[in-house]
């Protein structure tokens, strides 16, 4: 996990991988395939990471807490893909499994950026989600973390700026 923290991406996936590889347990073997996808989200790969994703859920779905952080992962990089529509789906289709763990303060982080996303890309809320990446910002000091709220500002920059372009055409 420090790995993965470091951004040292290709060790982590390296290591990961060779105890994906050892393991005889299928249900090991299926966590460390997810925990090779956070790497690839790392490394901006998200087109990769969402095959996985996808390929791991008849594998994964009888582990509740191993399904949900499946679906967090599949839900986030459809994000960074900008495809927003199978992001809302997804996300709608697992609430009830995400309410069950939204508050475990292992995984707020990663909900706090979910919904971040939700509100600005699929619900179009731009009011005080400036404010609440700040807050979340001073919360949450992780490098990815970092790197997922710069993404957030500027995908809120670029609504205000196509604000702006809009406002311009009508007058």
């Amino acid at each position: 996990m420090p790995l993965l923290a470091e951004a040292k991406y290709d060790e982590y996936l390296d290591k990961i991988t060779a105890i994906r590889d050892k393991v005889k347990s299928k249900h090991l073997r299926a966590i460390a395939e997810l925990n090779r996808t956070a790497a690839l989200t790392g490394k901006k790969e998200y087109a990769t990471a969402v095959e996985m994703l996808k390929e791991l859920e008849p594998r994964v779905k009888k582990m509740p807490s191993v399904e949900m952080v499946r679906r967090l992962n599949l839900c986030l990089n459809y994000f960074y893909l900008k495809d927003y529509e199978e992001a809302e789906t997804l996300y709608q289709d697992s609430e009830a499994l995400f309410g069950k763990y939204k508050e475990n303060a292992f995984y707020k982080k990663n909900f706090t950026i979910l919904d971040l996303f939700m509100d600005l890309c699929c619900y179009g809320k731009k009011e005080g989600v400036a404010e609440r990446i700040q807050e979340a910002r001073r919360m949450y000091l992780e490098k990815q973390l970092q790197e997922d709220f710069e993404y957030l500002e500027g995908l809120l920059e670029e609504g205000k700026e196509n604000l702006q372009e809009d406002t311009k055409s009508d007058i």
